[in-house]
């Protein structure tokens, strides 16, 4: 980053939780999950996805079929594992500031409305009740 000149606009703050995360991200204009395309990331949700979304930030990542499934309308999604398409995207949204609020706002709504534990709990006991009824049986 020194070498680029780039020290100015970046600060890597290392490993957050809890109120320093999120004063971090509430400060960002953009979220970015730069997870490449691999057998793991293609089908993991990432939390920083989901935080971002909640934070209402826009979401840069590589077209991963989980990401693209958490983050919907939410991202822009570069061609997996290329970087050069990963920066454009970025550079869309650096570009598009009403962009980066409709994105925000559709990826919080996203996370409210499809996303949220009241909505994956019954899921979840429906998954919990085929499976011990099966072992019941």
């Amino acid at each position: 980053m020194t070498a680029r000149g780039l020290d100015p606009w970046f600060t890597f703050h290392g490993a957050l939780y809890n109120a320093d995360l999120l004063q971090v991200l509430s400060a960002v204009d953009i979220g970015v999950s730069p997870d490449p395309r691999n057998a793991m990331n293609d089908i993991s949700s990432m939390n920083k996805i989901m935080e971002y979304m909640t934070l209402e930030k826009p979401v840069v990542q590589f077209d991963l079929k989980e990401g693209r499934a958490s983050a919907g309308e939410a991202a822009l999604y570069a061609r997996p594992n290329d970087p050069v398409d990963f920066a454009a995207q970025m550079a869309t949204l650096i570009a598009d500031p009403g962009l980066r609020t409709r994105m925000g706002r559709l990826g919080r709504a996203r996370v409210l409305d499809r996303l949220s534990w009241a909505h994956s709990v019954p899921q979840l006991l429906a998954a919990y009740d085929r499976i011990f009824g099966r072992i019941g049986r």
